[in-house]
């Protein structure tokens, strides 16, 4: 016999058999569940919220002129972050000790048996705490987990407060608006009576603040005065001359340097490698006047421009006594070392002559480079002070604008009065209700719940039932379990009758 192939499919009318062949196993369960948990739910303790919305102003009775000072009229947008920061500073205000504190003792909520029973039992662990201290600790707690704020508008916050009774949820959420009325009524005055002086100090700041700034200003315009070179001085044209005079004396030094290095080598080959000039008070006298015709010379970088005749008239004297200086020297030569040669004498001379010339361009190039330097310094400095002078010449007339502002005398009261008034004012809009209903629990839900959970189990129960049942329900059955095909199916016969 050749062997049958099945083939398993999925049958939509097989999945409602199994639900009719087990249609009680799938309803019961709903029924008992959804019953239960809908019963249950008024077994369970209800929880009424009531709120109160609060208008959140901030009226400025400032006077026009203080207003157009100070910009308090511009509308600026506020990010929701600063929204978010805002209402969590405000709901710490409203849960904070002082507010519940008063909230508990104005409504008596410590006046409670099961509080004081709690209280006691857990004082037991805690000796060093009274009950009251106790009690107040356990109501703080479930007060702020009872209390919610959130923003209903741009302005408006609404206060929530859950409780078992709906009554004392009314109650609670409008006494804590009166509190937190009364705690900022009992602020402003405060902040009136610590005001009194404020019109007459501030003027005094602001008068202070004022001279102060025009002494910046005033030093700031003296140092761009000290600072401030002419163009011809600044121009990137001289500059670069004065950079090209540094160089060639920075060449010159190079040149000497290299010829007393091969006269020095002259000298050990005599052996007069040692041999030193001595000043006499000419030779001296000449050094002192090189020296302050340099630092001359270097001092009107920032008097002309570099090409200018003064300058170069004075180059050209500097130029001049350094060279009396070869006559000087070989004077002194002559004179100290007679006994040598005449070849010797020479030697000696221009290697002197070599050692004065780069001494004296050294010290020419320092100053030149540290005045170009200091130079180079105010001119870059310029820029930056011209800009202080700009925002100091802003602070200036800031400050005075405050000042005559504060001198006015009806600045001053209005002044005075912003700062008893400019306070967050907050103004009841829509009281808190008794709630007719509980928010929690949710029967509807509760029962929705019940009938999803009993769907569940009856529907697991009829899976499980069918699958640990082995019995054939399909021809298709019969003939993979045997192997064989069927030939002829035989009704069921449940009871039969003969005539």
């Amino acid at each position: 016999m050749e062997n049958l192939q099945t083939t398993n499919t999925f049958d939509v009318k097989d999945i409602f058999q199994i639900i009719l062949r087990n249609k009680w196993i799938l309803i019961i369960p709903i029924i008992l569940s959804t019953i239960v948990a809908y019963g249950g739910s008024y077994f369970l303790t209800p929880n009424y919220q009531s709120s109160i919305i609060i208008w959140i102003d901030k009226p400025s009775s400032a006077s026009r002129e203080l207003t157009n000072i100070i910009g308090s009229d511009r509308y600026t947008r506020e990010s929701s972050s600063d929204r978010q920061r805002k209402l969590q500073a405000l709901r710490n205000e409203i849960t904070s000790q002082a507010y519940l504190v008063q909230l508990i003792k104005d409504m008596k909520l410590d006046d409670d048996n099961d509080l004081t029973l709690e209280a006691t039992k857990l004082r037991e662990q805690k000796p060093r705490f009274t009950v009251d201290q106790i009690k107040i600790d356990i109501l703080l707690k479930k007060l702020r987990k009872q209390i919610t704020v959130n923003y209903v508008g741009k302005d408006q916050i609404e206060l929530t407060i859950e409780s078992s009774d709906p009554v004392k949820a009314k109650d609670m959420a409008n006494n804590l608006a009166l509190i937190m009325e009364s705690e900022k009524t009992k602020y402003e005055h405060e902040k009136i009576l610590d005001n009194q002086t404020f019109a007459d100090i501030q003027l005094i700041k602001k008068e202070r603040y004022y001279q102060k700034a025009l002494d910046s200003l005033a030093q700031a315009r003296i140092k761009v005065t000290t600072i401030k070179l002419p163009d011809e001085i600044s121009s990137d044209e001289n500059k670069r001359d004065i950079l090209m005079d540094i160089s060639d004396t920075e060449n010159d030094i190079d040149k000497y340097v290299n010829q007393i290095g091969r006269i020095a080598n002259q000298l050990k080959l005599l052996g007069l490698e040692e041999y030193r000039i001595k000043y006499n008070k000419k030779m001296t006298q000449l050094r002192t006047d090189i020296d302050g015709q340099i630092l001359d010379y270097v001092n009107m970088m920032e008097k002309y421009p570099w090409t200018n005749q003064n300058v170069i008239n004075k180059n050209i004297k500097l130029i001049d006594n350094i060279r009396q200086l070869e006559s000087t020297v070989s004077a002194l030569v002559k004179e100290q070392f007679s006994s040598n040669t005449e070849n010797e004498q020479n030697i000696l001379k221009n290697y002197f002559i070599a050692r004065e010339y780069e001494d004296i361009l050294r010290s020419r190039k320092t100053y030149l480079q540290d005045s170009y330097d200091n130079l180079t310094s105010k001119i870059d400095k310029l820029p930056r002070l011209e800009a202080e002078i700009a925002d100091l010449e802003g602070r200036v007339e800031e400050a005075r604008r405050f000042r005559d502002a504060f001198r006015s005398e009806e600045t001053t009261v209005g002044i005075l009065f912003e700062q008893a008034k400019e306070r967050t004012k907050y103004k009841v809009i829509e009281p808190a209700k008794v709630p007719f209903e509980p928010f929690w629990p949710d029967k509807n839900k509760i029962g929705i719940l019940g009938f999803i959970m009993g769907l569940v189990i009856g529907g697991s129960s009829v899976l499980l039932k069918e699958i640990l049942d082995s019995t054939f329900k399909k021809t298709e059955d019969v003939e993979a379990s045997l192997g064989l095909p069927v030939i002829a199916v035989i009704p069921k016969i449940d009871k039969m009758k003969f005539r």
